[in-house]
Formats: C-alpha cells, sequence, structure tokens
C-alpha cells in the first residue's frame, strides 16, 4: 500500500488507548481530541509507511486546537490547526507547516497525512508537536492568502502563542519545520519571531518557495510541471483576495471564470488541474504578460516581490533541503536562498537530499531532519 494510503487509513482505525481528559488551556483556546496512538501503533504505521530512522516511544494524544488571531486588517478571527502531546514530560516544541492543499479539510486538524506523520514522529519521541491550518483553511471560512507572507507566519506565530498556555507544551524556542508551502511558512514565520526578539531553535524548510518574484514565479509561468497552473491560480485566488484587486486585473476572463469556479466549491485536487489551462501563459491577460515579459511595474509582481522570504538574516540555523528532479520547486530556490543568507552572515545551508522530484523529497528529507533536531538538542540521534 502506498505509504500515504497507509497513514490516512490510520484516523480511521479505532483508539488504541484511552482518549484523556483535555489539558489545562486558556480562555479563548479550545480544544477537541482526535485521536490516540500507542507507541506500537505509531511504529508500525511509520514503518508501514516507509519513514525510518524515527522509533516513537511515547503513546500520543491529538487535539483539534481552535485559537484567536487575526486578518490582515487586524480584526479578530478564529484558526485552527493540530495539537501533538507524548504521554510524558515534551522535552521540546516543534511546529510544522504543511504543503500546499486545495482542499479546505485536508490540514493538520483533520489528521490530513502529514499532520498525522507530525504527530506520531514528534509527539512519538517526546516533543510537542503543532501544525496550524493557515488563514482560510480547516475551521477559518475566509479565502486563503496561499503564499502571502505576513498571513502565514502570523497563524503559525499565534499557533505557538496559544500553545504555550496549554498544560504540558514546553516553553522553549521553537524548531520551525515544512514541506512546499510549509517550507516558505517556516521561513516567513521564523523572520516574524526573530524580527520581535523571540528566539527560534532552527528552521528546516523543504523544497519552500522562497522567491516568489525572482524564481518560483517565473519557472511556474514557464510550466515546467503540470502542478504548476494549480499552484499559479491559487496564487492569483488569495492575492488578489488580499490585495483587493479583481482576479481580472491579471487574468483574461475567461480563466479568472475558471478559478472561481474550482475554487470556491469544493473539489479534489485532480478536479482543480483538470479545470484550469494546461498552459500557464495562456491564464494571463495580455497586459499582465506584457508586464511581466518586459519587467514593468504591475501591482502583482510588486507583492510578488514584497512576500519573499529570503531576504532577512536568520540568528537561529536554517537548512534548505531540495530534490534534484525537483520540478514544481526548483533547487534554485534553495541555493539561490541559502547563499543570499550566507552572503550577510547568516547560518543557511542547503541540503540536496538526491535526485528526487517533488512528491518524493520528504521522505529522504525526514530523518535528515528528525536527527538534525536530535542533535541541536543535545540528544544525540535519539
Amino acid at each position: 500500500m502506498h505509504r500515504r494510503a497507509v497513514l490516512a487509513a490510520a484516523a480511521a482505525l479505532p483508539l488504541g488507548a484511552c482518549a484523556p481528559p483535555p489539558p489545562a488551556a486558556p480562555s479563548g483556546v479550545r480544544l477537541d481530541h482526535l485521536r490516540t496512538w500507542t507507541a506500537l501503533e505509531a511504529r508500525a504505521l511509520l514503518g508501514l509507511a516507509g519513514i525510518g530512522g524515527v522509533a516513537p516511544r511515547h503513546t500520543v494524544d491529538a487535539w483539534r486546537i481552535l485559537y484567536p488571531s487575526t486578518d490582515s486588517a487586524g480584526r479578530a478571527i478564529r484558526l485552527s490547526g493540530l495539537l501533538a502531546l507524548p504521554r510524558a514530560p515534551a522535552a521540546s516544541l516543534v511546529s510544522w507547516q504543511h504543503g500546499t492543499t486545495t482542499t479546505r479539510t485536508a490540514v493538520p486538524s483533520r489528521l490530513s497525512v502529514d499532520g498525522l506523520s507530525a504527530a506520531l514522529v514528534f509527539a512519538g519521541t517526546g516533543r510537542a508537536a503543532i501544525a496550524p491550518d493557515y488563514i482560510g483553511l480547516g475551521d477559518s471560512p475566509l479565502t486563503h492568502p496561499y503564499l502571502v507572507a505576513d498571513d502565514t507566519a502570523r497563524a503559525v506565530t499565534d499557533l505557538l502563542a496559544a500553545a504555550r498556555q496549554v498544560a504540558g507544551v514546553p516553553k522553549t524556542p521553537p524548531f520551525l519545520a515544512g514541506f512546499s508551502q510549509g517550507g516558505t511558512a517556516s521561513l516567513a514565520a521564523h523572520a516574524a519571531l526573530e524580527a520581535r526578539g523571540e528566539r527560534v531553535r532552527a528552521s528546516a524548510s523543504v523544497s519552500g518557495a522562497q522567491n516568489l518574484r525572482t524564481v518560483s514565479f517565473p519557472v511556474a509561468l514557464a510550466g515546467g510541471s503540470p502542478n504548476h497552473p494549480v499552484y499559479l491560480a491559487y496564487l492569483v485566488r488569495g492575492y488578489c483576495a488580499r490585495y483587493g484587486r479583481p482576479l481580472e486585473s491579471v487574468l483574461t476572463p475567461a480563466a479568472a471564470a475558471q478559478v472561481r469556479e474550482v475554487f470556491d466549491t469544493p473539489r479534489k485536487p485532480e478536479e482543480v488541474m483538470a479545470g484550469l489551462p494546461r498552459r500557464p501563459r495562456q491564464m494571463f491577460n495580455p497586459d499582465f504578460l506584457a508586464a511581466f515579459d518586459n519587467n514593468t511595474a504591475n501591482w502583482l509582481l510588486d507583492a510578488l516581490a514584497d512576500n519573499e522570504t529570503s531576504h532577512f538574516t536568520p540568528k537561529a540555523p536554517i537548512r534548505l533541503y531540495y530534490g534534484g528532479a525537483d520540478r514544481d520547486v526548483v533547487p534554485a530556490e534553495a541555493l539561490q536562498t541559502a547563499a543570499e543568507m550566507q552572503e550577510r552572515g547568516g547560518p543557511a545551508f542547503a541540503v540536496k537530499v538526491g535526485d528526487y522530484d517533488h512528491d518524493n523529497v520528504m521522505l529522504p528529507a525526514a530523518p535528515l531532519i528528525f536527527r538534525w533536531l536530535a542533535e541541536l538538542e543535545g540528544q544525540g540521534h535519539a
């Protein structure tokens, strides 16, 4: 059975241990118990899924956490995420940021594959693990601001603040990690936390799109991957909602109608892909393409530049893991980000995990991230 199918099926298994009472939480934070796995179940599931180098040794309790945040205008909103705790004192705090999903319910608080994996891997080995759903996903009814840095960072940092007030969650500097969109989110949160004087243990970004204007968007517009039309349509939809612009300001009328159709009603990812043009440039109107081709002013291009997450000098170490055969998020993302941060004196390093494509890069990266975290904690290769 495919590893994703194994983990997805795990959410439907009977509970392996009795559900505990919810840990004490502050006013405005709600916890709903999701599942409990024994250490034996966690080891078996990770083994079947092919995730090596990790040996869960604790029973894990997973909770949906609802927490307060704000939108871009400062209005109060409520967001959802995942909180997973070991049945033992947690040694540290890990925040996992999930990758791109066009399905509102395919998120950590609903025990998506990556949310479930984070719970088993990190909480199973004695850490407290959190994973935000982000604005516009999970319990949030808003439009998802896909790859908007400050909105994404706020969803992460507000969950950190809420989780640290829950009994059993340590107040240690967080280890931030994520894949694809989550890699970008981890760096956005890293920058935001350090900008306000908070400590970060380290960040691990796997195939993150840090350089939106200079790498991500040009590569996607050229259409090197069949997934690029989905990424671009999702991005344009989110940016138009976030910055108060009509879709037709960058898309053709036909493409704007297609984007509304495929994103405004629940659809599976393959249905979203089938509802969009295969050639990305076909989605964009002539005025936008002229601005892009001639490097002239355009609100979307300017916004992409503003939302790049590679232009800060980190204090805590960053590792940027990438696959040599990744066409969705090309190796230049990690290499350019590491080079730029190193030039300014930041401890950032690009790490090639092998010639893997986007869908398969996380599997070899996971044990590397886990070992690095253990080293940072002074636990050896626990």
